[in-house]
């Protein structure tokens, strides 16, 4: 509720900055646009999902949530007793957007995936699924969602996602050893400027030339659009797409380093 008024203001600015594909100048980007965002191909694993999220925005279990990135330095936390459906609701990824996670994955055909927030593992689906034979490393920092998560992946008959629980900050080390590399990545926690540059700049150790990184909720707050300003701005990234709710980058030496802004 918090930034509700600061988020349709970067709305009414996006949509009056944004552009089609017509806009584009970039192959690189046109064929992105082209192949990805205005395809419209259903897949089964599309209607599984869906049934899965429909359960879960039914399910009135309560259960124990704990969110970190409380207090100044972000080390505090709340707990605090929630049903299932309520955080399915605020957390689960859309299926416009699940969708879309889904096709650039099919696109770029990563054989390492790293998301960061798992929650109920909705998004974490839409990863693995496009990608079977691709390892994914998800980190939660919620116990009890990263069990219902774990519950959710065996019931979708996925075996490719391989699960942490912790403060990103004391995690991700160990799961940047344990991943080796990086090919595509989902940040996707602890919405603050502060948490979203640190886990950037940790995987950046892993990262390559072809590495692809997707931000969510990147005009969410100032902090979240500060960050992803500081992101889109640093010299190794070539090219930056925002897309509203959630930005692409791209470390492409290759490619002049150019910022589109494209309606979603």
């Amino acid at each position: 509720m918090k930034f509700i008024l600061f988020t349709m203001i970067a709305y009414l600015r996006y949509l009056s900055k944004s552009g089609s594909r017509h806009s584009v100048h970039s192959p690189f980007v046109y064929n992105i646009v082209n192949e990805v965002f205005k395809n419209t191909k259903e897949h089964s694993s599309f209607a599984d999902i869906a049934i899965l999220r429909s359960k879960l925005l039914h399910s009135t279990q309560l259960i124990e949530t704990t969110d970190f990135g409380k207090g100044k330095n972000l080390k505090d936390f709340a707990l605090r007793f929630e049903d299932v459906a309520s955080v399915a609701r605020k957390s689960a990824v859309s299926e416009k957007y699940g969708r879309l996670l889904f096709r650039l994955v099919e696109y770029f055909h990563p054989q390492t995936i790293v998301e960061l927030g798992t929650s109920l593992g909705i998004s974490t689906l839409y990863l693995a699924l496009a990608a079977p034979n691709a390892k994914i490393f998800t980190i939660e920092g919620c116990t009890t969602k990263s069990e219902r998560a774990s519950s959710n992946f065996d019931t979708m008959g996925v075996s490719n996602i391989v699960q942490h629980i912790g403060r990103f900050d004391l995690v991700l080390p160990d799961l940047i050893k344990q991943a080796g590399k990086l090919d595509f990545a989902f940040i996707d926690g602890n919405h603050t400027y502060e948490a979203t540059l640190a886990n950037f700049n940790s995987l950046l150790e892993i990262a390559h030339n072809d590495t692809v990184f997707i931000f969510d909720d990147i005009h969410w707050s100032p902090g979240m659009e500060k960050a992803w300003d500081k992101v889109t701005s640093d010299e190794r990234v070539t090219v930056s797409i925002d897309l509203f709710r959630m930005g692409i980058v791209f470390l492409k030496r290759e490619l002049s380093r150019q910022k589109f802004i494209i309606r979603f």
